[in-house]
Order: C-alpha cells, then structure tokens, then sequence
C-alpha cells in the first residue's frame, strides 16, 4: 500500500488542510479522491523529529518546536557532523541554518560550527544585517523629523523593517556560499558588493535558491550577474 505524506514547512503552513483531497468532474461530481497524512513541522516538537533518525529531517529542526536549544542543537550539530560525504554534509547543513527562525539559535550553531572547517563570516555578515537595519531605523528618524507627520515616522519604520529583511536575505545567501563551497574557493568582495546592491526581495529569494543549486561559485556569479542586469 502506498501511503502519502504533505510535509508542510513554515509557522501556521497547512492548517487548514485535512489531509482529504478530491477532483470535480461535470456537476461537481468528485471522480477522483484520495488521503494524505498532513506533517506541520511548526507543531512539532524538535524531540519528535530527533527520533525519527533521519539526517535529512535533521535540516528541518529549525521550524519546529525547540523547547530546549542548548540541548537539541549540539545534538543535531553532532548528528549531522557524522553524515557521510562532505559534500552532502554541507548541503544539509545549508538547509538547517537557512531554516531556522531565530536568531539566538543562528548565533548558537555558529559557536558550534566556530571550531570545524565551515567557514562563516558571522561577525562580518551580522554586520551587513545590522547596518541594514540601522540604517533604515536612521531613515525613519530623519524622515520623522523633517516632516513631523505620524505618516512620516510609520512609513520610516516600514522602510527600516523592510531594509532589515533584505540585509536578512543577503545574509542568508552567504552564509549559504561559505558552507557549501568552503573546500573550493573563498567568497570575494565583489560577490558581496553585488548583492549588497540587489534590492529587490524576489531577485534576492531567486539567488538564494541558486545558492543551493548551483554546482560552484563561477555558476552562483552567472545567476547573480544576471539578476543585477534584470
């Protein structure tokens, strides 16, 4: 027997879905149905997923529930350090830093990670994430002062909080670069001057996925090349 799982990642995902679904045909007549198991992860406590055992589940640590991170993330760090295959090591571990949620566990891992041969830049690309973010708060100031209007400071809030999840992603993209290909090559400045003027969230969504996908960073520098002449 076949039995179908829907995984569904990201806080408040699939809450509505019943696990039933069904194809209309003429007068709305179902002709087609079927059954699924409904897996929110964000309803999940980090334990249930450590017993299942699986590595790859392993990256999806980070959208469930950590009741106690000092305890479950060292596990998962461990767990996934004894993955066979740099290669795939690496990957998961992209994955599991990328979905995580808070910042306090970011930070945690890359303590973990501080002594192996991952090389992230955390002060530096924190520090990208931060000037972000300070300066949208000093547009919003300044933009609240001049025109002395609530619209004015609510509109400068926005831009800080929108600015903030740009340096975000920008951040994200990195880090995935410096996991994945930590044995070829470095990351040069001129990757992180480019991206730094992308300025567009779906331009930055769409290079992050080529940060996963792509095979090496000549291949990553053609997907972003290509994204700052869109």
């Amino acid at each position: 027997a076949l039995h179908s799982v829907v995984l569904y990642v990201g806080r408040g995902a699939g809450a509505e879905d019943t696990g039933e679904h069904q194809v209309e045909g003429v007068n709305h007549a179902a002709v087609l149905s079927w059954q699924y198991q409904v897996v929110r992860l964000w309803q999940m406590s980090a334990q249930e997923l450590l017993t299942l055992g699986s590595p790859a589940l392993l990256a999806l640590v980070g959208q469930t529930r950590i009741e106690q991170p000092e305890i479950v993330i060292p596990v998962v760090i461990s767990r996934l350090r004894s993955v066979s295959g740099s290669e795939r090591q690496g990957r998961l571990l992209t994955a599991f830093l990328a979905l995580i949620q808070e910042e306090e566990i970011v930070a945690m891992v890359e303590r973990l990670l501080d002594n192996d041969d991952v090389l992230i830049d955390s002060p530096y690309l924190r520090r990208i994430r931060e000037e972000g973010r300070e300066e949208g708060r000093e547009e919003g100031r300044e933009e609240g002062r001049e025109e002395g209007r609530e619209e004015g400071r609510e509109e400068g809030r926005e831009e800080g909080r929108e600015e903030g999840m740009l340096a975000t992603r920008r951040l994200d993209i990195l880090q995935t670069l410096a996991i994945r290909f930590r044995n070829q090559e470095t990351i040069d400045r001129p990757i992180i001057e480019s991206l730094q003027q992308i300025t567009g969230a779906t331009l930055l969504d769409t290079l992050f996925i080529a940060a996963i996908q792509s095979a090496n960073l000549s291949e990553f520098r053609t997907a972003l090349d290509n994204a700052r002449s869109s």
